[in-house]
């Protein structure tokens, strides 16, 4: 039998029902509902969450589950001490405890303080906060904030796209294999409150599932699909503000390949990816008409910046060292360049999308660190480990995944 022919529907499913609750909470708070509607949501969730540990269906999967408790435990376990953790998930999620108003600001101190020439609140208003949105629910249901336990619901957040990525293995040891790379390479991430490790995660769902959408032939498994990919979209945007950028590589990559080989383009993916983007759309209408301004716009000009960044051979050496020395990114891209050679033959479209995805994103994150308002050094030196994370775990998934296609048993 081809391994590549394996689909778990019932964790396809299973994700997607995880998925819907949690964009479900955001969309409630985004629409100021009763807090009791908010709490019902948790309820499903957590249930929702409970149910795959105690069911029959899913006890072959006793390790994922082992796996889960454990990070569980670790981030209930540890404080959150990482700055931006703190600054831009922790202290919105505060704010959204107390005051149960997602468009709230603290608009009475926005004269007051300020950070390298541009608004501290501003910054922290403009990011995103689906994830602060799920804390800020869990915390109010208990009745208390604290530093430590609201950043626990990340983990339910995660569990949501770890589910799809293993749904398409049947070997456990490849399972096993891709839950140690995506751990070795990120699991800091999952547990210290920053939203880099849930980014990535979701960023390689998404890649996933318009692959399989492309390959997909029976319309029922494709509708799903399609609505999980709306959903993992829609939360991938409100994570960060990379999360839109990465939904737009995905989007270019797909219809760029599609264009080579079907020699056509799938609008009813373009459509999905569109009515996607409307909750961040209408958050980013939101942030513009309150007079704020984006965090890179907010000092100096920045194309100016840019230009003068990408002519200056001092700061594209710095750039250089710091991807010389990246040893995740390094080793994933090894890893990928040896399978990818070993089954390209078989697999050529596939592995050209995942190039195409990583040299789209790879630009783009080349291009953040030149219109920074810091020196190229400092935000470098400040997020050059993580912010390839995505593209790392891409890497080491399609690895696992190469695999899985051309193994046979």
């Amino acid at each position: 039998m081809n391994a590549n022919n394996f689909t778990n529907w019932d964790l396809i499913r299973y994700s997607t029902v995880l998925s819907f609750l949690i964009f479900f909470n955001y969309f409630l708070w985004s629409i100021n509902s009763w807090e009791v509607i908010r709490f019902i949501n948790f309820f499903l969730l957590l249930g929702t969450f409970i149910y795959f540990f105690v069911s029959k269906k899913f006890n072959n999967y006793w390790y994922l589950k082992i796996i889960v408790l454990i990070l569980l435990l670790i981030c209930l376990g540890t404080p959150t001490t990482a700055y931006d953790a703190r600054t831009f998930f922790l202290f919105p999620g505060k704010i959204l405890f107390y005051e149960s108003n997602l468009y709230f600001r603290l608009d009475n101190y926005l004269s007051l303080i300020n950070f390298d020439g541009h608004n501290f609140l501003d910054t922290v208003f403009s990011r995103p906060k689906l994830a602060a949105t799920l804390s800020a629910t869990f915390a109010q249901l208990l009745g208390f904030w604290n530093d430590i336990f609201p950043k626990s619901t990340n983990v339910i957040i995660i569990f949501s796209p770890i589910i799809f990525l293993i749904s398409f293995f049947k070997d456990k040891v490849l399972i096993l294999l891709w839950l140690f790379l995506m751990l070795f390479f990120s699991g800091k991430l999952f547990i210290n409150g920053l939203m880099d490790g849930m980014l990535a995660l979701y960023f390689v769902a998404s890649v996933l599932i318009v692959h399989k959408i492309s390959i997909t032939k029976t319309e029922r498994e494709k509708k799903l699909l399609y609505f999980l990919m709306f959903l993992l979209f829609a939360i991938l945007s409100l994570f960060k503000h990379e999360g839109s950028i990465m939904i737009l590589v995905i989007l270019l990559s797909s219809i760029f390949i599609d264009f080579i080989y079907e020699k056509t383009i799938n609008y009813k993916l373009v459509l999905t990816t569109v009515v996607s983007l409307c909750p961040i759309i209408f958050w980013r209408y939101i942030f513009l008409t309150s007079n704020s301004k984006m965090e890179f716009l907010s000092y100096g000009n920045p194309i100016g910046r840019f230009l003068d960044r990408i002519t200056n051979t001092e700061d594209l050496f710095t750039i250089l060292s710091f991807l010389v020395v990246n040893e995740k990114l390094i080793i994933s891209l090894i890893i990928f360049i040896f399978f990818a050679f070993k089954y390209f033959k078989d697999n050529k479209k596939l592995i050209f999308f995942i190039l195409a995805n990583f040299l789209l994103y790879f630009s783009a994150l080349i291009a953040a660190v030149l219109l920074s308002t810091h020196t190229v050094q400092y935000q470098l030196v400040a997020s050059s480990t993580r912010i390839f994370i995505p593209l790392v775990l891409m890497l080491s998934y399609f690895s696992v995944f190469l695999i899985n296609k051309n193994f046979k048993m």
